[in-house]
This record gives C-alpha cells, sequence and structure tokens, in this order.
C-alpha cells in the first residue's frame, strides 16, 4: 500500500519549522564553537572532560589496511561494519574480528541487527539486502535492481514467522520485505521524490528520512504519523545524510545538515461523540500518535551522529561557521571549483560536542581521525551501545553460548558507549567513570576530593555511584594514603591522622599491621604520636607491643588525659602493663600539677588491678577517695590487703562525712556507724586491734573514734588500750570519761587520777 499520496494535514508541521520548544522563535542565538580546543590525545586542562575515547585496537587495523568502513551499528553485544568492499565485519568492543562475509559486491550502505542479536542485515549499491543469520546458515537475499542506501530489520525477526524488514534507496521507495503463508511480498510503504536516506525501526515504529523530511510509520495500525518537514533554510537534502536516533518509543532525535530537533510521541486525545454519548476512535480515521518537534535548534557545524547523555545532546560535529555560512540553501554551484577542491583536501578534524538543554555547549572535543583533512561529513558516522543488562542477554540463549565459543574476547558494555565511524579507524567513547575522574584528580595532585569521591561512591551516593566497583581497595588506600603523606609534609598531622584511620585496612593481616605500623612510626619521627593514637586499631587486628608501648610512653610525658584514655581502654594483650606502671610511678613523682597527680594515681590504681596487687591498688583507691572500694573489700575478702592501711580507711570515712572539709561538724555517732571504722571493728580477727591501734596513735582523733567504736561492740577487745582511751576521753569527749570509768575494770586508777 503507498501512502505517497497521503492527506496533507498529516504533514503536522510542514511550513512550521520556526516553531520551538517552548515558543521560541527559530532565530535565536546560533550556537558558536567554543574558544578551547580539547586534543584526542591526552592533554593538561583545567576542567576535567566528561569524555573517555580510545580507539579500538584487536585487528580492526589489519581490516582497514585492505579496505575502509562505509557504515556502522552497534549492539549490546557486538558492532557490526560495513565497508567499501561489499563486506559485512562482526566486530567486539575491542575491535577484535569474530565474524567476516561479503555481502555485496560494491559499497555496504547500511547496517541493521536485531533485538536477539542473531540476525544481521545490509544493503549495498548493488541493489541488494542481505539478511545474515550469525549462528545458522539462514541467509535472505532481496535483490532491487537499484542502490539501496537504507535497511532496518523488524527488532523481533528472529522471533516472528514473518521475517519483516524495510529497505530503500535511489528509487525512492521505501519498501516492506514480509514472508506471507502464501509466500514472499514486497509492500510499497511509501514512494518520495529523491532517495530514502536512513531507516530506523523502534519497536512498532519506522522512521526514515528522505527530501519531503522524516516520516514516521506505525507498523501496527499500517499507517503513517506524521511527516516532519525539512528545516527552513537547510541545505539541499541530498548533500548531507539524516542522522536519526530514538532515545526511546516516544523520543526520536533528528540530526540533518546544521539542524537538530528533538520529536516526541504522544497520544492523540480520544474525542466524545455528543450525539451517541460514548468515547472512541472507531470513527476517526487519524493516528493514534501524533509527533511534535518539542525542541529545534541551528548550528554552526554539519551534524554527523547523535544521541543523548544523561540530559545533555551528544552531537558528533564536523565543520565551522565559516564553512556554514559558504553553503547555500538549494545550490552550491556557486561555489567556484577551485574552492571547492581547496576544501576537500583541507577538511577540519571533526569534533564531539556535547550541548545542554538551553542550547549552550558544554564541552568539545577534537577528534583528529586517521585522514581527516580528506574526509567529508558522510563519511563519519556514529553508533549508541546502551549499557548491557542481564535481562537483555537472558533474550538470546545461543548468544552466550555460540558468540562467547567463537571469540573469547567478545564482551559487554558496562555504561552507555558510542561509536565513532571514519574509513581507517574506530574510536569508543564512554562516560568517564570514577576510575577516570579519580586518575583525572590526583594527576592534578588533588586527593582530597580524590578521595571525597571514592568514599561517596562507596556509599552509593553521588554520579559515581554507579561506578564505585572501578576503584579497588587497593586502590583507594594508595590514594589516601598518598593524600596523608602530602598532609604530613605540610604539618597537617591532625588531618593526617584522620586520613589514615579512613583509609589504612583494618584487617588481621601482615600487610594490613606493617602499613599501620610503618604509620604509626611516621608520626613518632614527627612527634606527633597523639593525632594518630585515638585511631590506632586494638580489637579488629593487633600490632607489635612495642608499638602500643611506644605510644603510652610517648603520651606519658605529653598528653596526660589521652595516656589514660588509651590505658583504660586498650585490652590487656596489648602492652607490659608492669613495665607502664613503673613509668608512671616515676612520672607520679615528677608531676607538679595536682591534676595530673590525681590522673597518674587513678591509673597506677588501675594497672595494680590488672596486675593483681590489691595491696597497691587499695591504697591508691582509698586515697583517691574511690565509691565503693570497703564494699569492694568485703566482698573481695581483701582484708589482709587493708591491715596497714587503717589511717586511710579512717580518712575515707572523713571524706565520706565530709569533714575533709572546713568547719564540717559530725556526730561522734555518725563517725562510728562510718563504713570504715566499722570494717576495721567487724574483723578484728583479720585486722587485729593492736595493728590499727599503732597506726592510728600520731592521729589521736581517729584513734578515738576507733577505740569508742570498739568498746561499744565489746569492751573486752579495747581492754589492752583501757589506760589510752581515759587520756582520749577526757581530751575529746570528757561527758563520756566518768560513765567509762564507771563501767570499765581494765583501766589503771592511779592513771586515770593524774589525767
Amino acid at each position: 500500500m503507498s501512502l505517497s499520496d497521503a492527506d496533507a494535514e498529516e504533514s503536522v508541521f510542514s511550513g512550521q519549522n520556526d516553531q520551538l520548544v517552548s515558543g521560541k522563535d527559530l532565530e535565536q542565538p546560533t550556537l558558536t564553537n567554543s574558544g578551547d580546543e580539547d586534543e584526542f590525545s591526552d592533554e593538561e586542562d583545567d576542567e576535567e572532560p566528561a569524555l573517555r575515547y580510545k580507539r579500538l585496537g584487536g585487528n580492526v587495523h589489519a581490516l582497514f589496511e585492505k579496505d575502509t568502513a562505509s557504515t556502522l551499528t552497534a549492539s549490546e553485544r557486538f558492532l557490526v561494519l560495513g565497508t567499501h568492499w561489499g563486506n559485512v565485519i562482526i566486530i567486539d568492543f575491542e575491535g577484535n574480528e569474530v565474524k567476516k562475509w561479503r555481502a555485496h559486491s560494491t559499497t555496504v550502505n547500511s547496517v541493521s541487527v536485531d533485538i536477539d542479536n542473531e540476525y544481521v542485515a545490509s544493503a549495498g549499491d548493488d541493489g541488494r539486502v542481505v539478511v545474515h543469520g550469525l549462528y545458522t546458515d539462514d541467509v535472505t537475499i532481496v535483490n532491487y535492481s537499484r542502490p539501496v542506501k537504507a535497511v532496518a530489520l523488524d527488532p523481533y525477526y528472529s522471533r516472528k514467522a514473518s521475517r519483516r524488514f524495510v529497505s530503500g534507496g535511489t528509487a525512492g521507495q521505501l519498501i516492506m520485505y514480509e514472508k506471507k503463508w502464501f509466500g514472499k511480498s514486497d509492500s510499497i510503504l511509501f514512494t518520495s521524490a529523491g532517495p530514502i536516506q536512513t531507516i530506523r525501526w523502534q519497536e512498532n515504529l519506522i522512521v526514515w528520512a528522505c527530501d519531503e523530511g522524516v516520516q514516521i510509520y506505525n507498523t501496527d495500525q499500517g499507517t503513517r504519523i506524521s511527516q516532519i518537514a525539512r528545516p527552513e533554510g537547510s541545505p539541499r537534502p541530498d548533500l548531507y545524510t539524516c542522522r536519526l536516533h530514538w532515545k526511546d518509543s516516544h523520543t526520536l532525535l533528528i540530526g540533518w545538515a546544521n539542524f537538530v530537533q528533538v520529536v516526541v510521541l504522544k497520544e492523540r486525545a480520544q474525542q466524545q461523540s455528543p450525539a451517541l454519548g460514548f468515547t472512541g476512535t472507531d470513527n476517526d480515521s487519524r493516528p493514534l500518535l501524533y509527533a511534535e518537534v518539542s525542541v529545534m535548534y541551528r548550528t554552526d557545524f554539519i551534524v554527523c551522529g547523535l544521541a543523548l547523555y544523561r540530559d545533555n545532546f551528544l552531537v558528533f560535529t564536523y565543520g565551522d561557521h565559516q564553512m556554514i555560512e559558504g553553503i547555500t540553501a538549494e545550490d552550491d554551484t556557486q561555489i567556484p571549483r577551485e574552492e571547492q577542491q581547496h576544501r576537500m583536501r583541507n577538511a577540519p578534524p571533526p569534533e564531539l560536542r556535547m550541548i545542554d538543554r538551553n542550547i549552550e555547549e558544554v564541552s568539545s572535543d577534537v577528534l583528529p581521525l586517521e585522514g581527516f583533512q580528506l574526509l567529508q561529513p558522510n563519511d563519519y558516522g556514529l553508533a549508541y551501545c546502551a549499557a548491557h543488562s542481564s535481562s537483555a542477554s537472558a533474550k538470546s540463549p545461543r548468544l552466550e553460548n555460540e558468540f562467547d565459543d567463537n571469540n573469547a574476547g567478545a564482551q559487554t558494555n558496562e555504561a552507555d558507549t558510542w561509536f565513532i565511524l571514519s574509513p581507517k579507524q574506530l574510536v569508543s567513547v564512554r562516560p568517564r567513570g570514577l576510575a577516570d575522574h579519580v586518575q583525572w584528580l590526583t594527576e592534578r595532585g588533588n586527593y582530597q576530593q580524590a578521595l571525597a569521591d571514592i568514599e561517596e561512591a562507596y556509599r552509593g551516593d553521588g554520579q559515581w555511584a554507579m561506578y564505585r566497583n572501578q576503584i579497588k581497595a587497593a586502590e583507594y588506600q594508595s590514594i589516601g594514603q598518598a593524600y596523608a603523606q602530602i598532609l604530613m609534609d605540610g604539618g597537617n598531622t591532625a588531618e593526617a591522622a584522620k586520613v589514615c584511620t579512613r583509609v589504612l585496612p583494618r584487617t588481621n593481616t601482615p600487610e594490613a599491621i606493617e602499613a599501620w605500623e610503618s604509620w604509626i612510626f611516621a608520626f613518632a619521627e614527627t612527634s606527633s604520636l597523639h593525632e594518630i593514637s585515638p585511631y590506632i586499631p586494638t580489637a579488629t587486628m593487633q600490632l607489635s607491643s612495642t608499638v602500643y608501648e611506644m605510644v603510652l610512653a610517648f603520651l606519658l610525658t605529653s598528653d596526660i588525659s589521652e595516656f589514660k584514655c588509651l590505658v583504660f581502654s586498650w585490652p590487656a594483650s596489648l602492652f607490659n602493663a608492669y613495665s607502664v606502671v613503673l613509668a608512671v610511678e616515676d612520672q607520679y613523682e615528677k608531676a607538679a600539677s595536682a591534676e595530673d597527680k590525681q590522673s597518674l594515681k587513678e591509673i597506677m590504681a588501675f594497672l595494680y588491678d590488672r596486675l593483681n596487687q590489691p595491696s597497691k591498688s587499695l591504697r591508691c583507691h582509698l586515697e583517691l577517695f574511690t565509691d565503693g572500694i570497703l564494699s569492694r573489700v568485703r566482698r573481695e575478702n581483701l582484708f589482709d590487703a587493708i591491715r596497714d592501711k587503717a589511717e586511710l580507711v579512717l580518712c575515707y570515712d572523713d571524706h565520706s562525712l565530709g569533714l575533709d572539709r572546713d568547719g564540717a561538724e559530725v556526730l561522734l555517732q555518725e563517725r562510728c556507724e562510718s563504713d570504715g571504722v566499722q570494717l576495721l571493728t567487724d574483723n578484728t580477727d583479720a585486722i587485729p586491734c593492736a595493728s590499727v591501734v599503732k597506726q592510728l596513735v600520731d592521729t589521736p582523733e581517729h584513734l578515738y573514734v576507733y577505740l569508742h567504736t570498739l568498746l561499744t561492740k565489746d569492751a573486752h577487745l579495747g581492754a589492752p588500750f583501757a589506760d589510752l582511751q581515759v587520756e582520749l576521753y577526757a581530751e575529746y569527749n570528757p561527758e563520756k570519761l566518768l560513765n567509762f570509768l564507771r563501767i570499765s575494770t581494765y583501766y589503771s586508777f592511779d592513771k586515770a587520777l593524774e589525767i
């Protein structure tokens, strides 16, 4: 069925090319070249590039020695290359040849691959379309007698018995080939006044370019959706190949000469019949979808290919504003022949430009491809390969087996990739990943940002999160240590220590231990062990005891509070507690401030407990008035350890009652009921009274409290000290003396009279 006589109203954009997105007029500021030109080779630049370029290696160079490329398409598994000698070549993403066959006797103009990557179609100047099975001997050859410029397989070619494809060329007809139950059939879908240039098939939509403009056809409805006419003022359609790219089933990118358009397909609103009272389209012959140009702008270069990268246009371009100015809308016969030949021999290198949605150039990379001086816009191409998904590979089980068996180098793309075609060279273009970004930063000495971006990606945040697997732990650690060394050299040891604790490994391996010890010694050399000490690993891995003791020795003389913190928190197995406590005792004698002495005594108490030396430990605790220490003596039966510390026990009671504060007064009964004196008088078997009295003889008030408490419990226990008790009552509590003289029979009457 021919649609060449489609209603004029279907060309909804014919004669309306000056309408732009948001109603902007076409005569907006022309996009200009940026002043900076990035060379294809690695060159120092203050602005980080967005893309990474790589010349395909493998044996593709050998192919180009005898032949030249004419067309290219990319699938998720491989590239299909057509050549001027009529060859169709399957190559992997590294440039290695996988499969090759001679499909045509002259130039291959177009190649196409089905969605399952099982069939490849090619069209050539010899008038033939050849569909070749990659894993079978299935080959379909159709001869149209006139040069065929474009071909597109049904995306689901391998799954359908119809085996459909569309093609077109200099005959000006778009022909649908398919197998039917009664045989093979060619249907003319459209007839143009000029050649069919380019065809792209996406799901149920076919788009092609011809002299009238870009046409869109719906295979489900069997009707043409719309025609997008060529922009006004554009060069002749036969001068420059139209570039088409489906972003998805609803968004089409068109690049024709020096114009870029974005076409959006929308569903037509259903109309309700007022008479019948129902909604429907049964009596409406118009297509369900219609096309709308959402963006259109003029450039100062020729478009050789285009795609979308994130929110930006990625445009492969040729020429500059001077070249565009020399191009007339319909004819170039006015250009002198000498000038035309000069241009052909002195062509500029192509560029890959990134343009944002505001139609402003973000970046521009000059690509000095081999032989660019003699190449023209139609010699170049741009093929897009989406990032590989596991669901996609599941569509073709044979692909995973036969293709990989035939070529071990076959691989999939982990990120969106674009492939630039020139007759003698193929270049892959990928978004710069985290590894590229980090390399660019470190080459410029910005290790801080590199480290921050890696850590952000590891957390799953930021623009580099999808590339986090590119940086392994060893590389992350290396970058972090390099940054820490820079900080150390600059005297910023505090920040260097923080970086070390982030990047140094914490696995209990010899390599990890060596890394930590090396850095700790580095901090020791700069007398800044206090900076790294809080971060030294103690649980997941254990360093040499020499390292821990070196750190403690440094802090003992420089930062007692940090020293105390580490001693209390570090496991006992990390250092020799006996050696440390001896050093603490020595430092205690040298300490000048009361605060330092207090801290050192607390440390000694802790270490003596760890060394199981309760006598020394209790002395420190009593001097520190540690809460609950007397309860611990009872609980752990430490009476032998406290036997010679009666004076400290009574001082502990004084502190508990507040008697060590000026002006404090406490009743005798309260003092006698205190924990310390009760402990001494309750345990006279373990703590003999004579020993206590001997210790308290120089502090008569404490002796008075002790003996009075002893008297109230058992007068017989205090009998040997009755004369002493008479003296103490006379001095500290005369009111109690007379009563004591009446009830006690142990004192000497003569001595009592003397008092």
